[in-house]
């Protein structure tokens, strides 16, 4: 790496993060709530005003719920329902678009997806970032090169928007958050291949449009064996269109207006254009990248995996990377966590990226998948497993770390019950005012320990006794919570979850002896057992955790 004589090295942060979008930002956010140190700087001259992504589904939305950001975020989108599927070579007798209903979703204040312009949730974000801690995305700041020690990583940065100033950085931990064509993982020289498949090409606009006659608020798929085209509302009037397939050939011999508009008019829309906002086309990519770090440099989002836009997961899964990292790096840097603690940052998350691209294929099978006749795809939304996984999947809900992390001791779980490893659903604790769900109790950015008592007078204390057995040991990195319809004794009001319905004994089970449950930082079931598994919890929370 060259270092100019006249770029004397700056102050170190605990975590420089490069690339400044969805993912970077979420980054951002989980290690600043956690008293990190951070510096953002984005290589693009300022922020983005173009749409780009706009799905946001429900796993998404809970975590903004757990971050304190969901209620801002709900005033910038529009609720979709699912998606519809118009099917151009079907008989009229099948002529009702088959669906995926995203509003059979259970046990989730987001039984549907959110559409959202990217630019204004980018907007949102770095609004939050200022608001809650004075820090600002720093634009026209390019990576050009780093090295690493024992201590951090020294990063030679090129100021663009300020006559190209270099800067020589010191960090004591180094993300790349700069997407596909990361500049960070460029210099860490790590395979990042398209896998085997075919190669398809996508066009999207956004445009102003009068007279379509389907229902704007569903993302529409029309189908053909030449193709697809998707058409959808946009908050602010607008429309997002795609074309893929043979369709998006009529680009090559027309503009994005005149393309986009005969695709409108082949599958009989009645929609016209009014006006484009702006166009773009690629690719469609499928790569899992096999580096997640190396050493004190790691790579985040985009960097690490790219997927078809079918189903709107990408940008959603990106999040997801930053929300896992985030707490798992906190610990590390305030000398809290197990020295393996970042090795489960890949562990955990190549397999989800594994899992997004099969919930791409599903939809793949509809969209794309020439060798299915158009009958055989409809036949396809006609089967009650393929709809309700696929939404499951889609929306990140059923994603899990089964057999990465999780233990469950003196108690038996049936299959269908939530395991470690699986997402915490959320349920109700009262209905009536005020309203309390169990996510209101798991706001805070440590572990939760759920105490959950039997049906005797003795499983009281014995929650109490364990509720100060863990505060002992690991302190704030872990909360204990009892959950009872009345206040126990060694338990406080912000220790204590009046469970005012059936909802949770109804969804994670009830025992009669009472019960444990640890949920991690990210929502996530990471132990289950009994009131008397002490060791066994123990042994869970060393293994994340340094005691105090």
């Amino acid at each position: 790496m060259h270092q100019s004589n006249a770029a004397p090295v700056t102050a170190v942060t605990d975590v420089l993060i490069i690339g400044a979008g969805p993912t970077g930002l979420i980054l951002a956010h989980e290690l600043l709530r956690r008293s990190i140190r951070v510096r953002l700087v984005e290589k693009r001259p300022h922020p983005s005003s173009t749409t780009r992504a706009f799905t946001l589904h429900a796993r998404t939305m809970e975590m903004f719920d757990h971050q304190g950001l969901a209620a801002r975020i709900d005033e910038l989108r529009e609720i979709c329902p699912g998606n519809l599927f118009h099917f151009k070579e079907m008989p009229l007798a099948k002529s009702q678009a088959p669906m995926l209903d995203f509003r059979r979703l259970r046990n989730t204040r987001y039984n549907y997806y959110g559409k959202v312009n990217q630019n204004d949730l980018d907007q949102a974000l770095r609004e939050s970032l200022a608001a809650k801690y004075s820090v600002y995305p720093e634009f026209g700041v390019e990576y050009i090169g780093s090295t690493q020690d024992t201590t951090g990583v020294t990063v030679h940065l090129q100021h663009t928007a300020a006559a190209n100033r270099e800067e020589i950085t010191r960090a004591k931990w180094l993300v790349g958050a700069d997407g596909a064509q990361s500049a960070v993982r460029g210099t860490l020289g790590t395979s990042f291949e398209q896998q085997d498949g075919q190669r398809m090409s996508m066009s999207m606009v956004d445009a102003q449009m009068s007279g379509f006659t389907g229902d704007a608020a569903w993302v529409n798929y029309f189908v053909s064996a030449k193709g697809f085209m998707l058409v959808t509302g946009l908050p602010g009037q607008k429309y997002r269109l795609y074309l893929a397939g043979e369709m998006a050939q009529l680009l090559q011999h027309n503009s994005p207006l005149e393309a986009f508009q005969q695709g409108l008019d082949f599958f009989a829309t009645g929609a016209q254009i009014e006006r484009l906002e702006w166009s773009s086309s690629w690719e469609i990519r499928k790569i899992i990248g096999e580096t997640y770090r190396t050493g004190r440099i790691l790579l985040c989002g985009d960097a690490t995996h790219v997927h078809s836009p079918a189903g709107g997961q990408g940008m959603n899964a990106c999040m997801q990377d930053a929300f896992n990292l985030g707490w798992k790096l906190a610990l590390q840097i305030h000398g809290r966590a197990q020295a393996a603690i970042l090795d489960t940052y890949p562990a955990e998350r190549r397999p989800i990226a594994e899992q997004v691209t099969a919930g791409a294929d599903r939809m793949h099978q509809i969209l794309f998948n020439a060798t299915l006749a158009i009958e055989q795809r409809y036949q396809l939304t006609q089967d009650p497993s393929w709809h309700d996984e696929a939404i499951q999947q889609i929306s990140a809900l059923s994603h899990n770390y089964r057999g990465v992390d999780g233990a469950v001791a003196g108690i038996s779980l049936q299959a269908d019950s939530v395991w470690p490893g699986d997402r915490a659903p959320d349920c109700g604790l009262s209905a009536a005012a005020p309203v309390r769900r169990l996510y209101d109790v798991l706001r805070h950015p440590g572990f939760t320990l759920l105490l959950i008592p039997g049906s005797n007078a003795a499983t009281l204390q014995r929650c109490a006794e364990l509720g100060r057995a863990i505060t002992r040991r690991f302190g704030r990195n872990v909360k204990p919570v009892v959950v009872h319809p009345t206040t126990v004794e060694g338990f406080d009001y912000d220790h204590t979850a009046l469970d005012r319905s059936s909802e949770l004994q109804h969804i994670y089970g009830a025992t009669p002896e009472g019960q444990m449950i640890v949920v991690r930082p990210d929502l996530y079931v990471g132990f289950r057992g009994s009131l008397h598994a002490q060791a066994e919890l123990d042994a869970y929370f060393s293994k994340w955790l340094i005691g105090e």
